[in-house]
């Protein structure tokens, strides 16, 4: 591999060489029917030929893609079929790669864990990410995947999908989020996760007026309050308080206070 093994036993890459020792009988997963329905009819071509997301399906054991759309990021999709993911990881940016790695795949992990092996696939894994194109070029792109795993919960097979989003993605940070979706269509998804994970360090600090707004929540004061104090909009003050929460990854106002007490933040 191109990459060196994180030193988190649970990091993406250590997960699939551990799992590439595994013995036993490997299940074979083909995506059918996509060919099929890409060509079904002229207009479903001609706007699935400029708006189609990059299909995938991943097997871990192997480290090799059983299957894989034409032209993701201008490359041929020999490249993945012949390379598995050594491919990838030549042209995966080495900060996102990092986040993904050691941050959020053990994070899948963890919330894996506390689903049933064969409900696994009804959750679905969105996160961003930033790939060298065939010019050289970074573009962003957004993946939404989910896992088809063994009776002991253990993902064998990765099967998504990736948009691209060069001309909407903007910023330092990474944003994963899981849905529980139905397999009928009948229920309406249900979000049940997210977590925002910043490239660069100083992106997670708050900045000067944050603290204030924050000293403020602290004291117990409201946003309309807090505006008043510090002569600036209420929808400001709510704006910074997203921000923190999203910095700090805290679900409410109350849990941001309490995080920035004992981090020594105010």
């Amino acid at each position: 591999m191109t990459k060196t093994l994180s030193k988190n036993k649970n990091s993406w890459l250590n997960y699939l060489h551990r799992l590439k020792d595994k013995t036993g009988e490997k299940e074979k997963l083909e995506l059918t029917g996509f060919d099929d329905f890409f060509n079904a009819n002229d207009f479903a071509h001609s706007f699935l030929l400029h708006s189609i997301p990059f299909v995938y399906l991943l097997d871990y054991q192997r480290g090799t893609y059983i299957n894989m759309s034409e032209n993701f990021a201008g490359y041929k999709a020999d490249l993945f079929l012949k390379g598995g993911i050594h491919h990838l990881l030549e042209i995966y940016h080495p900060d996102h790669f990092q986040v993904f790695d050691s941050e959020i795949f053990p994070g899948r992990l963890q919330i894996l864990k506390n689903i049933k092996p064969q409900e696994h696939q009804n959750y679905v894994f969105t996160y961003n990410l930033c790939i060298k194109n065939k010019e050289g070029k970074f573009e962003n792109f957004l993946q939404r995947n989910c896992f088809l795993s063994d009776e002991i919960g253990n993902p064998l097979f990765s099967m998504g999908i990736l948009m691209n989003i060069d001309h909407h993605k903007n910023g330092n940070s990474v944003v994963q989020t899981v849905d529980k979706v139905d397999a009928y269509g009948l229920i309406e998804n249900k979000a049940v996760f997210k977590q925002i994970f910043y490239l660069n360090e100083e992106d997670k600090l708050f900045s000067k007026r944050e603290k204030e707004v924050l000293l403020w929540m602290a004291d117990g004061l409201s946003s309309k309050m807090i505006a008043n104090k510090l002569n600036i909009s209420e929808n400001t003050v709510v704006n910074h308080r997203r921000s923190m929460q999203d910095k700090s990854n805290m679900p409410n106002a109350t849990a941001l206070v309490s995080f920035a007490i004992r981090s020594e933040i105010i």
